[in-house]
């Protein structure tokens, strides 16, 4: 019941915020009200399922567009993602650098908290049970900070192929049934090796590959779908702080913020570079460039009209880069460990 409370209070004030003409203010204002709820009752909502709605529905949205897609567009995609393997190396060496020289952290957390990722793959590669309060500071931080600016950035547009869709027919509706079900599935194995954000990826991929063989003709995500995503994903945010004291994220925000700071600076100079070089809008470019969130991300490339496809491509690249490495070198140290008592 609570639960469902913090939901309505959510949605109102997004709804309310969206209305007075706040970019975004689904998403804001979801996000603001569950933090004003958690911090003063330290009830967090339950939403069992809801990061995996957020992730497969937009995935789907991201999958649709791939309906255009040729090995053009794939070509044109390939020197920018050289361009994003050398910018993310640069976030970490340049934000983990600060923290490590001028706020005085040791290496561990500084490298840590600079992680332009989940942390989920990396804290059990350096078997950490659990992550000191300033570097999940810092990743608080990041989130919230890359949420309000994009949003503010990008101004939200009605967007084509986020749209009502036409009647759904059940040979529609099947298909979408079978997708879901094989997006869940395929999600649940990703996740257990340590891969986060597992069902996006998922969607993504699967979502593609019905289009591209002719499945889900003319099939468009209803726009409800979609905002209903950004309320879930607000909640979410939100909810985090309950964990968070108000004297812990005083303490250790400023050093969040210059680190993710200088973390989004160098992903604008790689972008800038990238615009001489390539010529592709540089908004998009430095949303590609990002360092994380990408949930927050794509709501707000779809709602802004952006290159939904572009961005998302290489935040998959850089999920790929920076989890599956991880995640599969977990794996090999329990296959190892396990061995060894054997």
């Amino acid at each position: 019941m609570k639960t469902l409370l913090c939901l309505l209070a959510a949605t109102s004030v997004g709804a309310l915020l969206q209305w007075v003409g706040v970019p975004h203010g689904l998403l804001l204002g979801s996000i603001l009200a569950t933090a004003i709820i958690v911090s003063q009752s330290g009830f967090a909502p339950t939403l069992r399922f809801g990061l995996g709605y957020v992730q497969i529905a937009l995935g789907i949205a991201t999958g649709l567009m791939f309906q255009a897609w040729d090995s053009k567009t794939a070509a044109a995609l390939l020197p920018s993602l050289g361009l994003l393997l050398l910018c993310l190396t640069a976030q970490v060496v340049v934000a983990g650098f600060w923290l490590c020289k001028v706020s005085g952290w040791n290496l561990k957390d500084s490298l840590l908290a600079v992680y332009p990722g989940a942390l989920a793959a990396v804290f059990d590669l350096l078997e950490s049970e659990r992550a000191s309060s300033k570097v999940i500071v810092v990743h608080l931080v990041r989130l919230l900070f890359i949420t309000v600016l994009v949003s503010f950035c990008v101004s939200g547009q009605p967007v084509a192929g986020v749209a009502d869709s036409s009647p759904w027919l059940v040979s529609t509706l099947l298909i979408l049934v079978s997708l879901i079900a094989l997006c869940l599935v395929l999600g649940r194995l990703l996740l257990r090796v340590g891969v986060p954000a597992p069902f996006m990826l998922t969607a993504i991929v699967l979502t593609g590959v019905y289009v591209r063989s002719g499945y889900l003709p003319g099939f468009q995500m209803p726009q409800w779908s979609v905002d209903f995503a950004s309320v879930l994903l607000g909640m979410l945010i939100g909810a985090r702080f309950r964990d968070i004291s108000l004297r812990e994220l005083l303490r250790h925000g400023r050093s969040g913020l210059m680190s993710v700071g200088l973390m989004l600076l160098v992903a604008a100079g790689f972008a800038a570079v990238a615009w001489q070089i390539l010529g592709s809008d540089p908004l998009t470019l430095w949303l590609a460039y990002m360092p994380g969130a990408i949930e927050t991300i794509s709501i707000v490339a779809f709602s802004g009209g952006l290159n939904v496809v572009f961005i998302l491509s290489h935040h998959l690249v850089r999920m790929v880069v920076l989890h599956f490495s991880p995640a599969l070198l977990i794996q090999a140290r329990r296959w190892r460990e396990s061995a060894g008592r054997g």
